[in-house]
């Protein structure tokens, strides 16, 4: 998948950020792709992902999980 320029200056970007983004713009995928890639060079650190119903949580969970899935 070809990410957007925004995405890509998301992932290049280090320390905290916040994203303005309408819907399914592609925020849930970018954000799993770099807490994924974070989770793999640190494997001793935890990880929070919060959200404001827990299906969400476990959603962006399963798409952290998939991505280092399909990494590796």
């Amino acid at each position: 998948m070809e990410l957007d320029a925004w995405q890509k200056e998301v992932l290049e970007t280090k320390g905290n950020m916040c994203i303005c983004s309408p819907r399914q713009m592609g925020k849930s995928t970018v954000i799993s792709q770099d807490a994924g890639e974070y989770a793999m060079r640190n494997p001793k650190k935890s990880i929070m992902i919060i959200a404001s119903v827990e299906r969400q949580a476990l959603l962006l969970f399963e798409k952290v999980l998939s991505y280092i899935y399909n990494k590796n």
